[in-house]
């Protein structure tokens, strides 16, 4: 049967088909059979899959009316088939046939297994709500080559007046008969699918790559505790039967040698403190792979299908997960996935209805507004599409945002195209859109936004953000201001002192800090400067007010002040001599650290595969909380660190214990720019040689995503000094310090 369903108003008069139903049109009064019909509109979920494939098939539909009074069966009929293609049906029952103004329920269920004398059986609509359909292949319906698998989904719906303009949040029942012979009763319904769309997307890593060639291996998937069995209509949610299908290989295993997607289907289902073993859900796939050139023909591993232990009807979940290593070669001990991204979302994307005023819906449907590629040039796979006609697509910007955080946006299509980056759709109403983007290479990230469109009359658009990163990208927050955690103290200095505990008539603070001697320290804004030298290596230092203008060559840059107080001195009496002092908090721009715009950004580094120069991984700290100064962890890169911004730019000094304390005392702090919040970040460290000398190469990248950050000559690291050949001042023995940490 043709996937819409029609209907005919048959309105007869001398033989001649009309289309209104009131008598003075007609000439002939008393020829005329009066409009006695009840009409059903009825609409179905587009299909994230082929609009004209089984997701939206209508095999027969039973409609089911039942009193409201007492929920008795007052009628059923089962619809296969009508000549026109308007998208309605018309009932075999008249209008008349049902009381005057009375209260009905119209329940809707399609391709329902159930023979239609099971229905027109039933005594009310308690008998509905109790019955139940079981389809042990679920997972495999639509597919045309396996005999056993249904061809289209169990669908129900309840009917509400054509009137409203769109389909009330609960159903009600509706009147059937409103006593004026010259009307129809015109209902609409809504059908939707009583099953779950599961769709796992696989993605190789760097160290294995999918065997899809080699004679004898046999990939394929099946369903742990898969729910074959549910309620007829929705809102009832009877306990699903749980079944274990065999392992298969099906058209719903598409894999390449970069990338699987397994598809399935399920009823309902909740496991929700129930046992994991015997009731949760899991997708388990064998996966031949060739991990660091060695084959693996079984490889199998099993994967969560949803977060929330809840699988609910005409619902779509997702989930994406990398592998990088072999599976279990026992199927029965399957290798339990993680580092998951799941999503969750209505089984559709917009209303077709079925007919129109062409008889054709329009439609498009991509299956993603948003995607990632993480490390590739190009995918097949990700994006998938659905249209009632042929698909174009055009890239239609590209950007990225710069070193001071300024977004470098890209509209012209040429250029967009002399960057290799382009869109290809499959021929045809369905498939997958193919995208290429060779990797950015001064480690940013791309962001690219993809206008597909479709060629019904004025065209359907849908707009898709692709985001790429590289094996290696950076990205960057602005600073605030910065201080040492040991810089805590009072507005109170005492040049001659005793305990605590002995000193009358004087206040501190619960943190305050007495010293025996004269500290080389000012304290203004809640926090110490510090010198450890008469003239210092470092003080705190807050970022001035940041050039937004785009159109100003400083845009993203500000000055960058030194904390600076005055004081007055008040003299308290006793028999001890003590001074109290009150700063005030001042920016002067005579007291710049620098005399022009400078950048207080931090900039985030993350690498995901080692090289012949270094080796990721998280270096190891000593019992002290420093990095350990070994040989072995001086190759070592984190995988994932960030680099303090020119707030915590110090002079030089001559030992690398002082430069691992200070790194350990440093504090830099910025604004979170969603929340609002203040935040410190601490535990910062001394870099690794590594660590520094991939610093030094990533900010001398041709239009680099980091600003030079080390312009010095010579900069400690955990081991000893590391020199920047493109760096001036500074020497082997006497070096900067740029302290960075770890993110996780």
């Amino acid at each position: 049967m043709k996937r819409r369903l029609y209907h005919l108003i048959v309105c007869l008069a001398g033989g001649v088909l009309l289309s209104a139903c009131h008598t003075e049109e007609i000439p002939d009064a008393a020829s005329v059979v009066a409009c006695n019909d009840i009409v059903l509109d009825m609409s179905l979920p587009a299909s994230r899959a082929a609009a004209e494939g089984p997701e939206v098939a209508i095999q027969h539909i039973d409609v089911l009316i039942f009193s409201s009074s007492d929920e008795s069966l007052v009628w059923h009929e089962r619809v296969t088939d009508s000549p026109d293609a308007r998208g309605k049906i018309t009932l075999a029952a008249r209008r008349t046939d049902f009381e005057q103004d009375g209260n009905y329920w119209v329940y809707l269920v399609a391709n329902s297994t159930h023979g239609a004398e099971e229905f027109a059986s039933l005594a009310d609509l308690t008998g509905l709500r109790s019955m139940v359909q079981e389809d042990r292949r679920i997972h495999l319906t639509g597919l045309a080559n396996v005999p056993s698998a249904p061809k289209s989904f169990l669908m129900d719906g309840v009917a509400y007046p054509a009137g409203y303009a769109q389909e009330p949040v609960a159903a009600a029942p509706v009147v059937l008969y409103n006593g004026r012979p010259a009307d129809n009763t015109e209902l609409k319904a809504v059908l939707r699918r009583a099953a779950a769309k599961i769709v796992i997307r696989i993605s190789r890593g760097d160290a294995v790559v999918f065997d899809v060639n080699t004679p004898g291996v046999q990939p394929g998937y099946y369903l742990r505790n898969m729910p074959y069995s549910t309620s007829l209509i929705s809102g009832v949610d009877a306990p699903a039967e749980l079944i274990t299908p065999s392992l298969t290989t099906t058209d719903y295993f598409a894999q390449t040698e970069q990338s699987i997607v397994v598809t399935a289907y399920t009823y309902a289902h909740e496991w929700v403190n129930e046992s994991t073993l015997e009731q949760e859900v899991r997708m388990v796939v064998n996966i031949p792979m060739f991990f660091r050139d060695q084959s693996y023909p079984n490889s199998y591993y099993q994967i969560p299908v949803c977060r929330e232990k809840t699988l609910a009807r005409n619902t779509y979940y997702e989930v994406a997960v990398t592998v990088n290593a072999p599976g279990a070669m026992d199927p029965m001990k399957p290798v339990e996935l993680t580092n998951l991204t799941y999503s969750a979302c209505p089984w559709e994307e917009t209303m077709i209805n079925i007919g129109g005023e062409d008889g054709r819906p329009i439609y498009l449907t991509v299956n993603q507004s948003e995607m990632e590629m993480r490390s590739i040039s190009e995918d097949s796979t990700t994006l998938q599409f659905a249209s009632s006609s042929d698909v174009s697509t055009r890239v239609t910007k590209v950007y990225y945002y710069d070193k001071f955080g300024q977004k470098q946006e890209t509209t012209d299509p040429s250029a967009i195209a002399e960057m290799g980056i382009r869109a290809t759709p499959d021929p045809g109403l369905t498939g997958s859109i193919g995208i290429v983007s060779p990797l950015p290479t001064n480690n940013t990230i791309r962001y690219m936004e993809l206008e597909v469109s479709n060629e019904d009359g004025d065209g359907v658009t849908r707009t898709v953000t692709i985001v790429q990163y590289p094996l290696e990208y950076i990205t960057n927050i602005l600073g605030w201001y910065s201080y040492r955690d040991d810089f805590e103290g009072t507005t109170y200095e005492m040049l001659n002192w005793r305990k605590k505990e002995d000193v009358e008539g004087v206040r501190f603070d619960a943190n305050s800090r007495i010293t025996s001697r004269r500290c080389a320290c000012s304290w203004s804004y809640n926090r110490w400067n510090y010198y450890n030298t008469p003239s210092g290596f470092f003080k705190s230092k807050v970022a001035g007010p940041v050039v937004e203008s785009a159109s100003d060559s400083n845009a993203g840059k500000a000055y960058i002040y030194v904390y600076q107080w005055t004081e007055d001195e008040i003299r308290v009496g006793g028999w001890w001599t003590f001074y109290e002092y009150e700063y005030t908090y001042s920016l002067s721009v005579g007291d710049q650290v620098w005399e022009e715009y400078a950048n207080p950004r931090m900039y985030h580094v993350r690498i995901t595969s080692s090289s012949g120069d270094y080796t990721v991984g998280r270096p190891r700290m000593t019992a002290d909380g420093i990095t350990d100064p070994g040989i072995d962890n001086a190759e070592l890169v984190s995988p994932s660190f960030m680099i303090a911004s020119q707030l915590g730019a110090v002079t030089t000094t001559n030992s690398v214990d002082v430069a691992a304390s200070h790194c350990e005392q440093y504090v830099e702090v910025y604004k979170d720019e969603t929340t609002g919040e203040t935040v410190h970040l601490t535990d910062w460290r001394l870099p690794t040689k590594a660590e520094l000398e991939i610093i030094m190469k990533f900010q001398y990248v041709e239009n680099a995503a980091m600003d030079e950050v080390l312009g010095g000559e010579y900069y400690w690291s955990a081991s000893g000094s590391v020199r920047n050949s493109k760096g001036t001042d500074g020497t082997e023995n006497n070096a900067y310090i740029r302290c960075i940490r770890d993110v996780y």
